[in-house]
């Protein structure tokens, strides 16, 4: 079995002639699931970006044992200007390329299939995609991720504009999906039903010396309190944001 361990060392990356991330380093073990926080502007979706190789480092190194990584962006990637149904999309995770994307055969129907059941959408695994709740179709995204069976789930604010019923069931999937020994890496303003999952939170900031301002167990330090709360276009929690939920 692979050992999904994922080890950062000293990443620097410059956008648009700004210092985004500064000398980042850090070391995720299988298994593990971490949160990344931090204000906006801080690096957080730029960091997963770099895991994935969409962006480049001006410094450092990243080491992966596995290169089966599941993404789960913020937005929908598609326009809603072509039609195309949830188990076409969802298709499209999977690792191996084909000469016409959207044509399905029986053993990729089948990964499919249990990829949306797992999610709780098969019942709709024929609909158009851009006719589904907001939350639907994060659960299809999530699925999308999930087909082709990764080492390393990452997932950029999963729970942001969804239901309190689709974040119970994003919670039961990873959760399910954390007993496998499979590593997870969350980028979120919000832990809350997430956070008894959560093994370790990492707080990015403006730290001209490191981008990396706290790394540890849940609560955050309550100096940090100001850094890891801060305003975001959906409502946050603060409490569940700084671990402590009473839930």
């Amino acid at each position: 079995m692979l050992i999904s361990k994922i080890e950062l060392n000293q990443i620097c990356v410059d956008l648009e002639n700004t210092r985004v991330i500064d000398q980042l380093t850090l070391a995720i073990n299988q298994g593990e699931f971490v949160a990344i926080l931090g204000a906006n502007g801080t690096g957080k979706t730029t960091l997963l970006k770099v895991i994935l190789g969409l962006l480049p480092m001006a410094h450092g190194s990243i080491d992966m044992n596995s290169d089966n990584v599941g993404y789960v962006p913020q937005r929908l990637p598609l326009q809603g200007g072509v039609p195309i149904s949830v188990m076409e999309y969802v298709s499209t995770g999977l690792r191996v390329k084909k000469v016409n994307s959207f044509w399905i055969n029986k053993t990729e129907s089948k990964l499919i299939q249990q990829a949306l059941k797992t999610v709780g959408l098969f019942d709709i695994k024929n609909s158009n995609l851009f006719n589904l709740s907001g939350g639907q179709q994060r659960r299809v995204m999530i699925a999308r991720a999930l087909v082709s069976n990764p080492d390393i789930l990452l997932l950029d604010e999963p729970t942001a504009g969804i239901d309190s019923d689709s974040q119970d069931s994003l919670k039961e999937v990873l959760d399910a999906y954390k007993k496998n020994l499979k590593t997870i890496i969350l980028v979120t303003h919000e832990l809350e039903v997430l956070e008894p999952l959560v093994d370790r939170v990492v707080v990015l900031g403006t730290n001209t010396k490191g981008s990396v301002i706290y790394n540890g167990k849940l609560p955050i330090p309550k100096h940090l309190y100001s850094i890891a709360h801060h305003s975001h276009e959906d409502s946050v929690n603060s409490k569940s944001i700084l671990g402590m939920n009473n839930s």
